[in-house]
């Protein structure tokens, strides 16, 4: 399935007790139209207030309902938040998350003259002075090829390797906003938001573009603060 959500409502994808998630949600929704209890794996987890437009996910049913009626049956038992773009039968082998290649996020930062509450839950709002969309994209160019993204994660203590390989990362203009594009064969957690507020420092004379390669030698996670708004990010596309 490809699944589409406001994160604004939920307290990120993966199930927890007592709170409304993603896959909760889902897997109460098909508990209701298959009439069984079914496991939904994604392609990865969103923390709370991190939207999709293209989330995937798989379950695996005996139930014969096809599919383009149990899109239907899904997405009328779904909150309004939550909604399936498309479903359809997986080829043998297929996992959302072991057999992605790549994903693409998107960050969306918005130049205010005042914040919005409107604008609160979509956006990174900056406010005062215009960001300097030029060096921005100087510091986004810094990300592209293989680093290590130590000073770019929440724990970069973690077992996990951070060395990752960015193919795509650059600045465009999106209506009244500014989206910084990054595609990856895989993400650290928190590490797009880290990259995103990398930028607005840049953007904001707080920092400058070659420091982006500093971080990547000394590992200094303090340099970048808290991350940027968990509200601005979007998870566009898995690729396979």
């Amino acid at each position: 399935m490809i699944v589409t959500y406001d994160g604004s409502a939920f307290f990120g994808f993966q199930v927890q007790v007592g709170v409304p998630t993603v896959q909760g949600e889902l897997e109460r929704a098909l508990e209701l139209i298959l009439g069984e209890k079914v496991r939904v794996h994604g392609s990865g987890r969103t923390d709370t207030g991190v939207h999709a437009l293209g989330q995937v996910v798989m379950i695996q049913t005996a139930c014969p309902i096809p599919v383009d009626k149990l899109i239907v049956a899904l997405n009328g038992a779904l909150p309004p938040a939550i909604r399936i773009r498309r479903l359809e039968a997986a080829p043998p082998g297929f996992h959302p998350r072991f057999s992605a290649r790549a994903k693409h996020y998107r960050y969306l930062f918005q130049e205010v003259a005042e914040r919005s509450p409107f604008l609160e839950r979509y956006v990174c709002q900056v406010e005062g002075a215009l960001l300097d969309r030029e060096k921005m994209a100087q510091g986004a160019a810094c990300f592209l090829g293989e680093h290590d993204f130590s000073a770019f994660t929440r724990s970069p203590a973690s077992k996990e390797n951070p060395v990752r390989t960015i193919l795509e990362s650059r600045l465009t203009p999106v209506g009244p906003a500014l989206a910084f594009d990054v595609v990856g064969t895989g993400f650290l957690h928190n590490m797009v938001r880290n990259m995103a507020k990398a930028l607005l420092l840049i953007g904001r004379h707080e920092m400058d573009p070659r420091e982006i390669s500093e971080l990547y030698r000394n590992q200094d996670r303090r340099r970048l603060g808290s991350p940027a708004p968990a509200a601005g990010l979007y998870l566009m596309r898995v690729m396979y």
